[in-house]
């Protein structure tokens, strides 16, 4: 029984830790919907993500956009989407994640990324960008990373620690590294 109080004493203190980081993260820019569960995220510029209602985001997620004055560079998470520990979005662009979807831990979206030309220094190379598109009801398994330029097709699903590099057509499951059709769903 004792355990039982104890319990439901930190479910009371985690929902009031949420409902705390929910008005502070709102008060600079974060733009939370309704039922929206936030752990600690890192926030690079809070007026350029937004999340939509009945979402849940854990403790350790980054969201990284740079140049956020330019009006077409932010993330954007649509509704009823969970985003597991420990994932990074990072963007010089948009990253557009639909509604619906299943985001594991530890999941890398880089918008940002290098040439590699050999008349110059490697710290030297010009960046890259390209547009991230998540489309609805789409499961990333643990540790998958998506480039730059990729669009998943609704429904599909991508195995854990695949890397993403091309677009993927809706309702297939892709796995590997690089990414590869598996089977449709």
């Amino acid at each position: 029984m004792k355990q039982n109080k104890l319990t439901l004493l930190r479910y009371k203190f985690l929902t009031i830790g949420s409902a705390f980081r929910r008005f502070k993260y709102k008060q600079l820019g974060f733009k939370i919907g309704p039922n929206t569960s936030i752990g600690k995220v890192g926030l690079t510029w809070h007026g350029s993500v937004s999340v939509g209602h009945s979402c849940t985001i854990e403790d350790g997620v980054d969201f990284k956009v740079d140049h956020p004055f330019e009006e077409n560079n932010y993330i954007q998470i649509g509704n009823a989407t969970f985003i597991g520990r420990n994932s990074e979005f990072h963007t010089s662009t948009k990253i557009l994640i639909g509604n619906d979807c299943m985001i594991a831990s530890q999941c890398i979206f880089a918008g940002v990324g290098h040439e590699y030309r050999k008349e110059l220094p490697i710290n030297n190379q010009p960046t890259t960008v390209g547009d991230i598109t998540i489309e609805d009801d789409v499961w990333l398994g643990i540790g998958s990373k998506v480039l730059q330029g990729v669009v998943i097709g609704k429904g599909s699903v991508i195995g854990a620690g695949s890397l993403v590099n091309k677009s993927i057509p809706a309702n297939e499951v892709w796995a590997g590294s690089p990414a590869r059709f598996i089977k449709n769903r």
